[in-house]
């Protein structure tokens, strides 16, 4: 018999055991094919999960002495993972003038088919709920104008990417932790592996 094994699925395997199975691993498939799977701050792919961050960035894992709401854990260790997935030498700025774009992983609510089966009040409100500074993304949204100033707050910088290709990867693979933080009561779809 011939078991065939994605390196990438085994090497996330490696990443999740304890260190008896690790070592497991090791004797049944050599030290250096896992040697690729630590994390670094040089390959955004070797971040897999939130531990995989703190590693990267020799950062300690986040326990929570003082009981904190769920999506402001999650929000925490998203902003870790952001910074790891930024890699070693990228520094995001801020930029006045408006040249640099940065990409934040969007999220799909609902199918196509659900949008179509859902009944005109449904869709209505839906649609309405972006058309006018209300929920964009479906989500909530603030914003202050027709005063003396401006002032809205849309996506969060510190979790943006410099790359379409690394948010499409940080929302993918940390889709449980993006659902936990927006607390938005949906299902969550497709992971990559």
């Amino acid at each position: 018999m011939k078991v065939e094994i994605e390196e990438s699925k085994l090497q996330t395997a490696y990443a999740n055991a304890c260190d008896g199975v690790k070592d497991f691993m090791e004797s049944l498939f050599g030290k250096k094919v896992f040697e690729a799977a630590k994390p670094t701050l040089d390959d955004y792919k070797t971040i897999r999960t939130y531990e995989d961050a703190c590693k990267a960035l020799g950062k300690p894992i986040f326990e929570d002495p003082n009981n904190l709401p769920n999506h402001i854990i999650a929000l925490m260790k998203l902003e870790t993972i952001s910074r790891a997935l930024w890699g070693r030498n990228f520094q995001p700025k801020p930029d006045g003038e408006g040249s640099k774009v940065y990409w934040y992983p969007w999220f799909a609510l609902w199918t196509k088919k659900e949008v179509e089966d859902m009944n005109p009040e449904q869709r209505g409100a839906l649609l309405s709920a972006h058309a006018h500074h209300g929920a964009y993304a479906g989500f909530g949204y603030l914003n202050a104008s027709n005063r003396s100033s401006h002032a809205s707050a849309a996506v969060g910088f510190r979790l943006c990417q410099e790359t379409e290709e690394k948010a499409k990867y940080f929302g993918q693979q940390f889709i449980e932790l993006w659902a936990e933080y927006l607390k938005f009561n949906f299902t969550v779809g497709n992971r990559l592996k």
